[in-house]
């Protein structure tokens, strides 16, 4: 039976979920939250290294400061997107002002930055804002790409 590793949304467990239930109602062993809340997640550094690391998922960060008025204005957008990948992509938001050395670490400079990491490896990266069929495009496109 194949299976999905899954970080959960709320409290960060990760689950090993077969496929089959992951097409519908998973549910995180450890807090009985529904695995499949595609709200994107606030991260610090424990969690951000979690959800990248251990999802078998596609993991899109954006970073952002709430004084940065792109960031803010593609705030419902990237909220918006993240609705239509339940257990597809995982979409993360990085505080770059509680978070710093997480931006630092990955040459985060301007905001907003988004970037796509799959099994701890970031894919690529876009520097602008984003508009809602834009991201959905670009997370249709990582979920197709093979990375056996």
């Amino acid at each position: 039976m194949e299976t999905l590793k899954a970080v959960c949304p709320h409290c960060n467990n990760t689950n090993t979920i077969p496929i089959e239930v992951a097409k519908k109602e998973a549910i995180c062993e450890a807090c009985s939250q529904a695995l499949t809340d595609t709200t994107p997640v606030v991260c610090d550094e424990e969690g951000f290294k979690k959800h990248i690391d251990e999802n078998d998922m596609v993991v899109l960060v954006d970073f952002y400061s709430p004084d940065c008025a792109p960031c803010n204005a593609m705030a419902p957008d990237f909220e918006a997107a993240a609705k239509n990948f339940p257990l597809e992509v995982r979409f993360l938001k990085i505080d770059t002002t509680m978070t710093p050395e997480i931006a630092l670490r990955y040459g985060v400079n301007e905001l907003p930055t988004m970037i796509a990491f799959k099994n701890g490896v970031e894919l690529n990266r876009f520097v602008s804002a984003l508009p809602k069929a834009q991201l959905e495009m670009w997370a249709e496109s990582l979920i197709q790409m093979d990375f056996r």
